[in-house]
């Protein structure tokens, strides 16, 4: 009986809020309206810019089309997929992309180091860094052509040794190429992860240095226990940036290796990357079916590492 009259009680109480306190209808003003818009605007630009031709490219890795025509595209039963472990260009590109992106770990080795020089409270540190950052905001074409022209072989570095080598078209020794394009981006990149270590360093605690001198911590002790602990956040991103800049190189390589008239980007494509074998495929070749499928391939490719390291740097916090 007792349980009976609790469960009167509860539905007659409920049933009391729902009449005393009713739901209040959603009132669109107009505030709620212009916040709606403003959200709906880039997720518009994205499913038509990016949304729309991810499902496209994802099609067309099964598919034959004629002049990239989308109204033409037929079933190749997988054709693309056989094209892709056949071609020995796909495993040069990615061998020269591979090597490009090592480029970032020196970068950034270079920024590490320039930046604890800098934190010593070096006289001008300010002016230092403006013009460490001034080659990261420059054009990548233009420090293409820069270098181009100083590699060329009426160049300052061969004017320098006293040389005569062809270094963007050295047929004896093909590589110099990628060496060059390598060259190109070392000297861009470390600017930005000099100005991020400086402001790194800045906000680690300064008494952990002095708790250290105290307990006998010499230079070395120091910098692997409190350093590189309190610039591992700013590290983590910088390898991670670093990591996707190094594997989508293009501009450099397009620019340093202009594509020849029997096809190929340099001598033996050695300055064939794969973002520049992506685009000459899907655009200048008109075979976006290939294209797309080395574009999911080099998707997959960096996809794997960044979850890795996501991972790892969550669990280890």
């Amino acid at each position: 009986m007792q349980t009976e009259s609790l469960s009167d009680t509860i539905q007659a109480d409920s049933t009391h809020n729902r009449i005393n306190n009713p739901k209040k209808k959603l009132k669109i003003n107009k505030t709620y309206l212009i916040c709606w818009i403003g959200v709906a605007i880039p997720l518009l630009g994205f499913v038509l810019f990016n949304g729309f031709p991810i499902i496209v490219s994802f099609i067309s890795m099964f598919s034959k089309m004629e002049y990239n025509q989308l109204n033409t595209m037929q079933w190749n039963n997988f054709a693309n997929f056989t094209k892709l472990f056949s071609d020995e260009k796909f495993f040069q590109s990615f061998k020269i992309t591979f090597w490009l992106a090592c480029s970032q770990f020196v970068s950034l080795s270079i920024a590490l180091t320039i930046a604890g020089f800098l934190s010593q409270e070096v006289k001008g540190t300010r002016l230092f860094q403006t013009l460490y950052f001034v080659p990261y905001i420059c054009s990548t074409v233009a420090v293409a052509i820069m270098w181009s022209s100083v590699l060329g072989s009426d160049g300052a570095v061969n004017a320098i040794f006293a040389t005569d080598i062809a270094w963007l078209n050295n047929i004896d020794n093909p590589y110099t190429l990628t060496w060059a394009i390598f060259i190109s981006i070392v000297w861009q990149a470390p600017g930005y992860g000099i100005v991020m270590y400086c402001s790194a360093f800045k906000a680690i605690n300064p008494a952990l240095y002095e708790a250290a001198s105290l307990d006998g911590a010499n230079a070395w002790h120091k910098f692997k226990m409190i350093t590189l602990p309190g610039i591992a956040p700013i590290t983590f991103f910088l390898l991670l940036a670093g990591l996707l800049a190094g594997f989508g190189t293009f501009d450099a390589a397009k620019i340093m290796a202009p594509l020849t008239w029997d096809g190929y980007a340099g001598p033996s494509d050695a300055g064939l990357t794969l973002m520049y074998y992506i685009y000459l495929e899907g655009v200048q070749f008109s075979n976006m079916g290939y294209a797309s499928v080395m574009s999911w391939v080099l998707f997959v490719i960096l996809m794997i590492p960044s979850v890795y390291l996501i991972k790892k740097r969550i669990f280890s916090e």
